[in-house]
Order: structure tokens, then C-alpha cells, then sequence
């Protein structure tokens, strides 16, 4: 029952982060290039409440500005604030029950790929 409160909050969240999106951030599509396969709800909104910390408007959405702000706080594994990051979104993704943590890993791993090509891209 408390996962399933916790995986409704996380829900919640989400759709509120994505409805309270600026309309322009969606329009400008800042990184196209951007064509990694994403993962699941619940793995997006843990990643979402974890950088939140780091990043106000902390985001899995290419078309952001946020965006590679946030993947920087997400793979760049000698920031200060990698490890505290992982620690707490893994936390959460392990009440992601039923989720395949093959999907996370997949896009975790294309998404940083990407970063590494693209981190000094501009919007």
C-alpha cells in the first residue's frame, strides 16, 4: 500500500513538473539531436525528485533548456553531486516494482553517451 502511495506521489509529481513547463521550452526543442529511448515513469520521476536538488526544473526532456544541465548532475561522475544524486534516485527506483532496470540502464547509458558529445551545446 505504501508503494503504492509513494508511486502515485511520484505520478503526481511528474505531471505536474511537465504541466508547469514553460510552453516556449517546449517549442524550442533545444537539443534534437537528442534520440535516446526513455525508460519508465516511475525511473523518470525518481530521477526527477533527485536532481531537483541540484537543478530547479531538473528534466528527462530534450526539448528543455534545462536538459543538459540536468544530464550534467547525472553523468558527470566527478561532480560533487554525482554520487548524492544516484544514491538518493537508485533509492527510489527501487520502489519502482515491476519496472525493468534494464530499461533505466539503457537509457542512462545512451543519455550520457549523448552528453558527452553534446555537453557544450548551447539553446
Amino acid at each position: 500500500m505504501r508503494s503504492a502511495i509513494a508511486f502515485s506521489a511520484v505520478l503526481a509529481f511528474v505531471a505536474s513538473a511537465v504541466s508547469a513547463a514553460p510552453a516556449t521550452a517546449a517549442a524550442t526543442n533545444c537539443n534534437p539531436s537528442y534520440n535516446v529511448a526513455p525508460s519508465t515513469t516511475c525511473f523518470t520521476g525518481c530521477n526527477v525528485q533527485a536532481g531537483q536538488k541540484y537543478v530547479t526544473g531538473w528534466t528527462m526532456d530534450s526539448t528543455s533548456p534545462l536538459f543538459i544541465q540536468s544530464l550534467a548532475v547525472m553523468c558527470e561522475k566527478t561532480s560533487p553531486n554525482y554520487r548524492a544524486f544516484m544514491t538518493t534516485a537508485g533509492t527510489c527506483m527501487a520502489a519502482c516494482t515491476g519496472d525493468d532496470p534494464e530499461l533505466f540502464n539503457a537509457e542512462f547509458q545512451g543519455a550520457c553517451a549523448w552528453y558527452a558529445q553534446h555537453k557544450t551545446d548551447t539553446c
